[in-house]
């Protein structure tokens, strides 16, 4: 499963790391910790909700179903 935010919260841009001891991420610029639905869940920006971005992973058997004269290249 893929999901894409928005990195921005109170018009600061953050960036995130993931730990995998505990499934969160940690943004560097305040140390709050969030969890995978966008939600700040520990720390200064507790509370704070990422807005979500539309997002399609797209599968390879359906986008040749569509696109049967796709050529690759590698």
């Amino acid at each position: 499963m893929v999901r894409a935010f928005d990195p921005s919260v109170d018009e600061q841009s953050l960036i995130f790391q993931y730990n995998f001891a505990n499934n969160t991420f940690t943004d560097k610029q305040t140390g709050s910790k969030w969890d995978f639905e966008g939600k700040s869940i520990e720390g200064q920006l507790k509370g704070k909700q990422l807005l979500r971005l539309p997002f399609d992973e797209g599968y390879w058997f359906k986008w040749t179903s569509l696109h049967p004269n796709t050529k690759i290249y590698s």
